[in-house]
Formats: structure tokens, sequence, C-alpha cells
């Protein structure tokens, strides 16, 4: 009867045990439906809409291009990107050595102009490394960057000269003013918003401007117009406005396939074997072409690309078109599957 008594007692322990232990918490399958689906984001013949894509949730958000002039970043070491894309002109240049006072037109003499690479690297970037680490924040770097608006800007607003001043406590200062007005100058903040890639502002109205419709975390790719250098017929290379597809590398990472295996044969396994990489620009422009005899865009038919979510579902994703059923450009249509 002991023995008995004392076995049941390590049944208890042992169940008093395990009932204490914490579920392993799992992602939630994505609830997207079985097989492929297709999707055209109409961009316009224009190109004046943004269309920004979640995959798991399959929500499309819609947009203006083109309201804001930089961005600050709100989740990585401080940074800036412009909207390179606006115009063939948008760019910086770098001032070093002169007082923001003593900037003047002179100096865009011998002015070497940047824009952002798409690959979304701050080393690629128009500003650079513009900031410098401190021991209550970052420090501006010691320059002074000139933002040419171009010539779609009225003449004396075109080039904005920054004085990045520094970023403490998620905000970012910065004194700015235009290089054709010297005696006139703004001192600028930006709080930052962690749920968001950046905060976006408009030197035009003098304001933060809305960009991202979502936070973060709720979206995978935008369809927008932006700036790449790409070599031209004769092999020079020159900076070209396009428009494609752009990633954000907080919530995906893509493969680009071309040979080897076609869209219908790819499954999970081969997915799960490929590697991947968070350049913003993987998925890009160059799904499609331009035929000088048509006169058109064509899809490439054997480009396709997987998609591996934060949650780590694979999909396979491929464009069909770059026009709609009247025929007009700037509405790519793409498929897609969860694998």
């Amino acid at each position: 009867m002991k023995a008995r008594n004392q076995i049941l007692l390590m049944l208890v322990a042992i169940l008093g045990m395990s009932s204490c232990e914490k579920d392993e918490v799992l992602y939630p399958r994505p609830n997207v439906p079985v097989g492929i689906q297709t999707q055209t984001f109409a961009m316009g013949e224009n190109y004046e809409n943004q269309l920004w894509f979640d995959f798991e949730t399959q929500k499309i958000y819609t947009n203006q291009y083109g309201n804001w002039d930089i961005g600050v970043s709100c989740q990585d070491d401080p940074s800036i990107i412009i909207c390179g894309g606006k115009n063939s002109y948008f760019s910086v240049c770098e001032i070093q050595g002169v007082a923001f006072n003593d900037v003047s037109p002179l100096h865009l003499k011998n002015a070497e102009w940047r824009f952002d690479h798409p690959n979304g690297n701050i080393d690629s970037s128009a500003f650079g490394n513009c900031f410098v680490k401190s021991i209550d924040g970052y420090n501006g770097k010691n320059s002074i960057f000139i933002l040419d608006r171009g010539t779609d800007t009225l003449k004396n607003y075109r080039y904005i000269k920054i004085q990045l001043l520094g970023v403490k406590g998620g905000a970012y200062q910065f004194k700015w003013g235009y290089l054709s007005i010297p005696n006139l100058a703004y001192l600028t903040q930006i709080e930052t918003k962690p749920d968001f890639n950046y905060v976006y502002y408009s030197f035009g109205k003098k304001d933060t401007v809305a960009n991202e419709p979502v936070k973060s975390s709720n979206w995978d790719l935008v369809f927008t117009t932006y700036k790449e250098t790409i070599d031209d017929a004769n092999g020079v290379p020159y900076p070209y406005i396009i428009r494609g597809a752009l990633t954000n590398h907080k919530n995906i990472e893509v493969c680009q396939i071309d040979n080897g295996i076609s869209y219908n044969s790819c499954d999970k396994s081969f997915a799960e074997k490929q590697a991947f990489n968070v350049n913003a620009n993987e998925i890009g422009y160059d799904w499609k072409e331009y035929n000088q005899q048509s006169s058109k865009y064509t899809i490439l038919p054997t480009r396709f690309y997987i998609i591996k979510t934060a949650t780590n579902q694979y999909f396979k994703m491929k464009f069909v078109d770059f026009y709609d059923d009247q025929g007009r450009k700037g509405y790519p249509k793409m498929a897609w599957q969860l694998l």
C-alpha cells in the first residue's frame, strides 16, 4: 500500500511539472487561398500610383507617388534616403570644409551628384554614412549637403542646402535653406516612428508627409518609381528613371530563378535549398524588357522569384503582363502561390 501511494505521488508530481511548461509559440499559417493567385497593380500610364502589397494577407494599399523629398530611417542606424525617381536631376552633392552660411551657387560648378542605389544599402545612398555615433546619440557629419530638386521646381527653390545636426532620442535635427536665398534658414526636427521604416519630409510643404500607408510589418513589396544606373545601347552607364517592385527587407528575402527549373516545377523542397538576399531591388524592374520592334514591354518568360517571409513561409511569384485589358502600360500583373 505504501509503495502504491509513492507511485501515485510521483505521477502527480510529473503531471504537475508538465502542466507548468509553456506551449511553444508557433506562427499561424497565413490564410492564403490554395493554388495560384493573380492580381493587376494599377500604377497608371503615367506611373502616378504606388501600390504596396503583403503576401500573407494579400492586402493592397495605394497612394500617390512623389509627395516627399527625403526620408529618415526609423529602425536601423540613422540614415537618409531621397526620392530620386521624381526626375532625372533629383540628387545630392556633398560640400566639405565650408560653413552653412558660406555655401553658394558657386559650389555647384564641380559638384559630384549622387542618388540612392535601389539596393537599399546605406553605403550606396546619396547621403551615405552621414552620422557619427556620440555619447548620447549621433552627430551629423561635418559637411553641407545640397539637394537638387530638379528643373520642375521654381528656380529660387530648386537647390536646398542641408546641415545635419544629429539624431537624439529618436529625433533627427537639421538646418536647411535655399541656396539662392542666403539669409533664410529653417531649423527642423523630425520625430521617428518605430513601427515604420521611414518618416518622410517635403521641403515644398516644410513638413512631414505620409508615404508608407501601413506599418513596416504589414507590407512586403511596393510597385513604385525609382532611379537606377543602367548601361545604354553603347554600354555607357546612365541613370534612368524606371518602374519596378522594391521589397521590404524587414519582412522578406528574395531569390531570383532564371534557369534549371520551371515555375510549375518549383516546390517548397526546392525553395528551402535556395540562397536568399535582402537587397530591396532583387525583384526590381528587369522582369520585363523593351522590344524596339513592337514598341512594347515584354515579360521574361522563364524568370520567377521565390519569396521567404519573416514567418518562414515560401511563395513563388512571376510576372505575366505589364499592360491592362485596354493595352495601357503601367499595369503589371503578378501571379503567386504559397508553397
